[in-house]
């Protein structure tokens, strides 16, 4: 049987604050790739890797949890934990955390978007 799904294609981010989300997650290594108008609303989709993130401006935004988190890949979890330090974001977790997921485990921690949305970065052990 041919596969009909791909695997993961965007995660959408409704928001109030539009130019300061995107150069929020411009900060964290993405690239702006394409901005839109859809009517009233500007569209930003940009990119992390296979990774892409759109934003829209919307107002009032969706209510906090339009979606509970999206996860970032690293192979640097603790270069990764101190470069969100340096750019003073409300952290959820204080310290990287370990759970037994996958073969030999995954090392994480979690942060607030600009728009309340959970961002974890999380590592797999090899």
């Amino acid at each position: 049987m041919t596969t009909l799904l791909n695997g993961l294609q965007h995660i959408g981010i409704p928001t109030e604050k539009f130019n300061s989300s995107v150069e929020f997650y411009k900060t964290l290594g993405f690239e702006l790739v394409q901005t839109e108008q859809n009517g009233e609303s500007r569209v930003a989709c940009l990119k992390l890797g296979h990774f892409v993130l759109e934003i829209w401006e919307e107002s009032p935004s969706y209510q906090k949890g339009a979606i509970h988190h999206f996860a970032i890949d690293t192979d640097k979890i603790e270069e990764a934990f101190n470069f969100i330090k340096t750019i003073h974001v409300d952290l959820i977790d204080n310290e990287i955390r370990e759970l037994p997921f996958w073969e030999k485990g995954i090392r994480y921690f979690n942060f607030y978007g600009p728009n309340r949305e959970i961002i974890e970065i999380c590592q797999k052990m090899k």
